[in-house]
């Protein structure tokens, strides 16, 4: 676990910023923020790659059990910031005081599907249920 964030210029911060701001800068570096307790949870849950967490004082009991959890793991990067810095990068109104970069993978597709159906502009959702 390393020092408190409490510096904009931070290479974290910066990197939470350019992330949020466009989709070129997910693509570019294969990452993307994952903000509130919830995706977070579910992020780790189905082990998402993480690159960073970070959180603040103002975390639910539930986000903390989650920071510790986390804590004995040695490729964990948790990083605390301070409450104002949080509010400044989060991408929410209330900021639940928790959010994760996470690496971009792309899913693979199945080597030899057995049926694939390809619905081009479908009007009524009954044609869909009818084909499958």
């Amino acid at each position: 676990m390393s020092e408190m964030i409490t510096s904009s210029s931070n290479s974290k911060i910066k990197l939470v910023r350019s992330l949020q701001s466009s989709s070129k800068n997910r693509k570019a570096e294969s990452a993307f923020v994952a903000e509130g307790i919830r995706l977070v949870e579910e992020a780790i849950s189905v082990d998402w790659p993480l690159e960073f967490l970070l959180y603040d004082e103002s975390l639910s009991e539930r986000g903390m059990a989650l920071i510790k959890s986390l804590q004995g793991k040695p490729d964990a990067d948790i990083s605390e910031i301070s409450p104002p810095l949080m509010a400044e990068i989060s991408d929410t109104e209330t900021p639940q005081g928790i959010l994760a970069v996470l690496k971009r993978e792309a899913i693979p597709l199945p080597k030899s599907p057995s049926f694939i159906v390809i619905a081009d502009q479908i009007r009524d959702p009954g044609n869909m249920g009818t084909l499958l």
